[in-house]
């Protein structure tokens, strides 16, 4: 009885696993990713086209559904079906994983998974981390696969039969005979109980090791009968009528085939699976991003902008500008360096390689060893950047102050001692502040529907981001919250008065939406390089960084410094600075630690400080909150000490601080208390990622409130200035159909806070689109505006201001100057595939792809500011003839330029960085991305 009840549960999984099972999982794990990759693309094309298309989109799908039919029917011998067996479970395995993790990945994010990336996630624990916190919902969906394929196996395999049945019989003499069906099966058993095999035909795979009938039998064998027709004329005329049901399809997609535009998306939507995978070994071919020479390229494309009846010539610390339109190619020896600056000493200071040695040969390490030679011959002379040649840069330091700066400073004595820059990790504009009839607050509002639950999520919302709405000035047009004790009374900066705080920009954008490229904006001042990854961090950075300049400053008091110690009061001016970089979270991502060493800070405070057991404050007192670290108010205490020891040293600061409690998966630290729903959950859907991040957006905003009054409370908020800006932002489902910020252009992925911080600054708001590039200028020109350095470091910097790319914003913004544009370029995420331009003098903004067929992308703020209904097309000349339509022949012109610019502003920020290897990582070797996107290890068994 044991026996027969082991042998019925044996027959019960062998029969689950039967060859209609293993068909059915095949075809239907390829095709539920094809249906998923077609409904991405349904508004690709118009439906006309679509429809009349779709037989070619699907050609390939049936291709492969005929070679697994082959696959599953191959039969082996001895012990040949042993390495069958084990080959067919992992070509099962591999489709079902791609099939979920595609899905998923959609579901997720919005976008298609990109499989040219997966070799390098797979190398980072983090970056794994980070694939896996979405292994749930890839779980989820395999089982949807596999429960759908069980239930349509024996329809979907007896369809394949009758097709292929009918093709054999209509081209031959010869017809397949169905198989048994499982009560034939079933019925046979009772043999095969015996030991032996029913057909002596059966593989030895089918006899070995079981008393059981083989019921995936191939039909091509002993289940598989060769029936003659029967040879008269109603025969003749049946096969022919049979022959033609196959021919005209088989010729109709053929034809198709043939007419089909060979441009964008067409051949990307027949992709399917497992061929697609082969993007994880492919290589992607442009001219503009591989390695190599780019010098070719290098051509400003409108020279009428740059004549020379434009040209400035130089008039006391105005360099001048005087560019030409091939400014960018090799120039002759002994001309390409400009010449030490008088401000600038003779012994070499970190970060101004560029007017010591910048004709020497490029930094080649993102080229292959035996490619370096031949590369390095290309970079021997030619300086990286000159802002007298840079055809598109535009200053106003020829402006006077901005009329509320110059009448403050006639008033009263401001003084800037301390500085502090604060990163916030992925915090959006439309939540710095939170306001209230905004389009979010109406994405959050759609969610409820009582009023009671109404009016108690507006309660929650009136509170968000409070300390946001106090630092801006700006209002959230809720009513007066009562927040009890989250706003402590003595912090006089809560009680300023909305007339004083300082310079708040409404409309400013990201320079990439990848963390650490954004930070060489707000840094150094210099624009991203637009490859995958912070490569910038392994370079040469072409502009002098905050620490750069300060270390100058410094270089001069050395012989002060004995002296400075011992004197006190508010005469700062001549004290050395300090450069300190504090996170809470690791600093070995994607080369993290190398790029705040090439920036010039003199100490850095991060996760491994916090986990050292010699720091002053271990253990620390909350747990690691995300992937990547522990909560901000875990360097709480230590930045707290910098200022302490600052004025007790009687050193100036540079404090920079990034925040990561709003990184994606957006937990909210377990300190903070209890979460809440913000958007009503959706039965029995999962919580929504917009109400998980809104929630750590309320945390983020008490961690400002607690740096604020921290400064406060020792003493320097009066002398401090505080600059916020958003690293980047982030796009959910509620806003774009791509919800994530990879290779996402949407405007809640590039419009992020930019503020100016200072309790004796006069209030100042200004609408203008500018980039994290006015940063440096506009802390040197308040430095020197409120003389808060001595008279040499304000020659210093008012000649260093000249050589930056950004306008100071504490002078009014040249938007357009003799008909040349302020032009905004962000790089998306990852880096290297697409790009944002817009521009300071108009609305517009254009998503380019550059290094991958993707959709050009139009929009304008003015008339959609949420960018609902964006302009889409395929080519740069259709996407300009749809703008001329829909808007007028100007925007339709300014589409043309901004690709113009685009492209040229690619191969130009290549030479600047003088980089010459590929721009996509999958374009790059091994070598070349190690440590890409990747946390580092100490020791290989660490990967």
């Amino acid at each position: 009885m044991e026996g027969q009840s082991k042998w019925n549960v044996r027959i019960t999984l062998r029969r689950f696993w039967a060859v209609p099972f293993q068909y059915s999982l095949l075809v239907t794990s390829v095709l539920s990713a094809k249906l998923l990759h077609l409904y991405s693309h349904i508004k690709s094309l118009s439906p006309i086209l679509f429809i009349l298309y779709l037989p070619t989109f699907l050609a390939l799908d049936v291709a492969i559904a005929l070679t697994f039919w082959l696959l599953v029917h191959i039969t082996a011998h001895r012990r040949g079906w042993i390495l069958l067996a084990l080959a067919r479970s992992a070509i099962f395995l591999v489709l079902l994983g791609a099939s979920s993790v595609q899905i998923a990945f959609y579901l997720e994010t919005g976008s298609e998974i990109k499989w040219g990336a997966a070799g390098n996630f797979v190398s980072d624990p983090a970056a794994m981390r980070l694939l896996l916190s979405g292994g749930f919902y890839a779980f989820l969906v395999s089982v949807v696969i596999v429960v759908i394929a069980f239930f349509a196996s024996q329809v979907l395999y007896d369809g394949t039969f009758a097709l292929l049945s009918g093709l054999t019989g209509a081209f031959t003499n010869h017809r397949l005979q169905p198989r048994k069906t499982p009560k034939q099966l079933l019925d046979d058993d009772s043999d095969t109980e015996r030991g032996t095999c029913v057909d002596s035909t059966s593989s030895q795979e089918d006899c070995l090791d079981s008393p059981g009938q083989n019921i995936d039998r191939t039909p091509f064998e002993s289940e598989t009968l060769l029936l003659k027709d029967r040879s008269n004329w109603t025969g003749r005329y049946s096969k022919w009528i049979s022959r033609t049901m196959f021919i005209i399809p088989f010729t109709t997609v053929l034809f198709l085939l043939y007419v089909r535009p060979r441009t964008f998306p067409y051949a990307h939507m027949s992709a399917s699976l497992p061929l697609t995978l082969r993007d994880i070994w492919g290589v992607y071919s442009e001219g503009l991003c591989q390695t190599g020479d780019p010098r070719e390229f290098g051509v400003f494309p409108l020279p009428e902008l740059i004549s020379s009846e434009f040209w400035e010539q130089p008039s006391g610390r105005h360099i001048g500008w005087m560019p030409t339109a091939n400014m960018s190619l090799i120039i002759e020896p002994g001309k390409s360096r400009p010449p030490i600056p008088s401000w600038l000493p003779e012994e070499k200071i970190h970060g101004f390689d560029r007017w010591y040695d910048d004709g020497q040969a490029a930094d080649l390490f993102h080229v292959p060893e035996n490619n370096r030679e031949r590369i390095d011959r290309g970079y021997k002379e030619g300086v990286s950047y000159d802002p007298m040649k840079d055809p598109v840069r535009i200053t106003n330091l020829d402006q006077d102050l901005l009329l509320p700066i110059k009448e403050a400073l006639a008033l009263r004595k401001i003084a800037i001692k301390h500085v502090v820059i604060i990163h916030l990790e992925s915090t959006r504009k439309d939540v710095f502040p939170f306001k209230k009839d905004s389009h979010l607050h109406s994405l959050v509002m759609k969610s409820h529907t009582s009023n009671d639950s109404i009016d108690a999520v507006n309660r929650e919302l009136s509170k968000l981001t409070i300390n946001a709405e106090q630092l801006t000035g700006e209002a959230s047009g809720f009513r007066p919250a009562e927040v009890g004790g989250l706003v402590p009374k003595s912090s006089t900066w809560r009680e300023l008065s909305k007339e004083k705080g300082g310079i708040n920009v409404v409309g400013a954008f990201t320079g990439s939406t990848m963390t650490f490229k954004s930070m060489v904006g707000s840094h150094c001042g210099a624009q991203p390089l637009p490859v995958d990854f912070t490569v910038e961090a392994r370079g040469h950075i072409y502009q002098p960084c905050i620490p750069d300049i300060l270390k100058l400053f410094n270089h001069n008091k050395k012989s002060q410094r004995k002296e400075s110690r011992g004197t006190t009061g508010k005469d700062f001016d001549s004290k050395p600075w300090k450069s300190v970089f504090v996170q809470s979270i690791t600093d070995q991502y994607d080369y993290q630690d190398e790029l705040n060493e090439h920036m010039g800070f003199s100490e850095v405070i991060v996760k491994s400080t916090i986990d050292n057991p010699a720091s002053k404050y271990f253990p620390p007192t909350e747990k690691e909150s995300n992937y990547f670290g522990y909560p901000e108010t875990q360097v709480k205490d230590y930045m707290r000490d910098l200022f302490l020891d600052a004025e007790k040293n009687n050193e100036r600061l540079f404090l920079s601080h990034f925040t990561s409690s709003t990184h994606h998966p957006w937990k909210t630290p377990e300190a903070a208390g209890e979460t809440f729903d913000f958007l009503k959950r959706r039965g029995w859907r999962s919580e929504h990622e917009l109400n998980r991040y809104l929630n750590t957006i309320r945390y983020g905003d008490r961690w400002i409130g607690q740096v604020m009054d921290m400064i406060e409370e020792v003493g320097v908020a009066q002398e401090t200035l505080v600059v916020m800006i958003g690293d980047h932002g982030m796009a959910f489902e509620e806003d774009s159909s791509k919800h994530s910020t990879f290779e996402n252009g949407h405007i809640s992925n590039i419009r992020v806070p930019l503020l100016f911080y200072h309790p004796s600054l006069p209030r100042i708001q200004l609408g203008i689109n500018v980039t994290s590039l006015s940063i440096i200028p506009t802390i040197l020109d308040l430095l020197t505006s409120t003389s808060s350095l001595n008279t040499q470091d304000t020659e210093i910097a008012s000649n260093l201001i000249q050589q930056y790319e950004g306008q100071s914003l504490a002078r009014p913004y040249k938007v357009k100057k003799n008909g040349r544009q302020a032009w905004i370029v962000s790089v998306l995420n990852a880096g290297g595939a697409i790009l944002s331009v817009s521009s300071a003098a108009v609305p517009h903004r254009l998503i380019l792809p550059v290094c991958k067929a993707e959709v050009y992308r139009f929009t304008s703020t003015t008339r959609d500011p949420n960018e609902l209904h964006p302009i889409e097309e395929y080519s740069i000349s259709a996407l300009a003839a749809r703008v001329a339509k829909e808007f007028d022949d100007e925007a339709a012109n300014w589409v043309t330029n901004a690709e113009k610019i685009g492209k040229w502003w690619v191969v130009e920020q290549r030479r600047r960085w003088k980089f010459t290897g590929a721009s996509l990582q999958d374009d790059r070797t091994a070598e070349e991305l190690r440590g890409a996107g990747a946390i580092k290890t100490e020791h290989w068994w660490n990967t």
